[in-house]
């Protein structure tokens, strides 16, 4: 459920592949522009870094490169596809903000609200706004910072909307910092977000995703998912193992209310880049809500939020629920995902309209090879390479 892939595998943490091509965009002469991205792919597999993968990649509107390679399914041994449904984590966070701004156009809150408005009792509630808690400026910290065998333990059990606010507030029962003063991650603020969606709605928030979000755009394989669901196509999610022969273990068992808005949703590659390209192609909000979405969030001094990396201190780059960070010195919309058993990443590279959804059903577990760490990058990087070049 964290923004930084690295983090998502740090801290959750011979097949052949099995690819499966649909709707290539045109037959090129000489050799493929995806070959390097084929042998990446194979190599993850091949090294068992995950059990499988699905890459989909969207060029000016159309569909132009869909595989899965490696499986779904270890068990069952069925291959991974296109079509093949993973949890997404914090990709959900863009649906959230969506739905947020939604409810906003339609006169029915302000992001300027506190969240007192709606969830009165909750701690510090009139100091909290809808709008810092879309940007991880609010104050609040995040509950699943904790231990990670606490963590595990904490998120097998399913709880009700009252139960799960609850939870938020014995987890933040202070400020980490004053609202709008730094960033930090947070998904209690989007947990949170959700609730509020229910409280101005009446209804649950998955309904409200269905309604506005899901089924206007066309999105057949994604919705808030359920462990309990039977689902066509849905694909298990592995940690990789220390010993044993498929060198995975089943990932630990998540009742998916926990995660809440701030990342339960399922999905596929192609139903993500297809999101992606009606979000940014004005199909959900109108010109002046997306433009708020898709702005940099800056302090209450003016100045971009900074945070620590490994080269020093960087500026933060993130609207609301949606990472804005260029790539390769172009504008860029993005966001990781990461929760129990997978690992996701969908971005636009917008002047080039260029939009890539990976999913790989592996969560890294603490027995994940250093290589897991690196590799997803490079295959994106080979990815945006050879869509470049079309």
């Amino acid at each position: 459920m964290d923004l930084d892939r690295r983090a998502s595998l740090a801290g959750l943490l011979s097949l052949a592949a099995t690819p499966v091509l649909a709707k290539p965009a045109k037959l090129a002469r000489g050799p493929s522009p995806w070959a390097d991205v084929d042998a990446k792919a194979r190599a993850m597999i091949a090294g068992k870094l995950t059990p499988g993968l699905q890459v989909c990649v969207r060029k000016k509107g159309a569909v132009v490169f869909s595989k899965g390679y490696g499986f779904a399914n270890l068990e069952t041994a069925t291959p991974m596809t296109p079509a093949s449904v993973c949890r997404i984590g914090s990709i959900t966070k863009q649906f959230t903000a969506s739905t947020i701004l939604l409810l906003a156009q339609d006169g029915k809150l302000s992001l300027d609200d506190s969240l007192g408005v709606y969830l009165p009792d909750f701690p510090n509630a009139s100091k909290l706004r809808l709008r810092r808690m879309l940007s991880h400026t609010s104050g609040l910290g995040n509950y699943t910072q904790v231990n990670p065998l606490q963590f595990l333990q904490m998120t097998r059990t399913d709880r009700s909307a009252a139960e799960l606010v609850k939870a938020m507030a014995e987890a933040s029962p202070t400020l980490a910092y004053e609202p709008g003063t730094d960033w930090r991650y947070s998904n209690t603020a989007f947990v949170l977000l959700g609730a509020v969606i229910e409280a101005v709605t009446s209804q649950s928030y998955a309904e409200v995703f269905q309604q506005r979000l899901i089924a206007p755009n066309a999105l057949g394989h994604t919705t808030v998912d359920n462990a309990a669901h039977v689902v066509p196509n849905r694909a298990s999610g592995y940690s990789n193992a220390r010993v044993g022969p498929s060198g995975f273990d089943n990932a630990s068992f998540i009742g998916m209310s926990w995660p809440g808005a701030a990342g339960n949703l399922r999905s596929t590659c192609e139903d993500l880049c297809a999101w992606h390209g009606a979000l940014l192609g004005g199909k959900v909000l109108q010109p002046e809500s997306l433009k708020a979405m898709l702005t940099p969030v800056r302090l209450n001094d003016g100045k971009l939020p900074t945070q620590k990396t490994p080269k020093g201190e960087a500026p933060v780059y993130y609207g609301f629920g949606i990472g804005l960070e260029p790539r390769d010195g172009k504008p860029c919309v993005s966001h990781n995902g990461g929760i129990q058993g997978f690992v996701s990443h969908l971005e636009t590279l917008t002047d080039e309209q260029i939009t890539i959804a990976t999913v790989i059903n592996t969560d890294g577990g603490p027995f994940a090879p250093k290589a897991l760490a690196d590799a997803p990058g490079e295959l994106e990087a080979a990815i945006r390479k050879a869509a470049r070049a079309l």
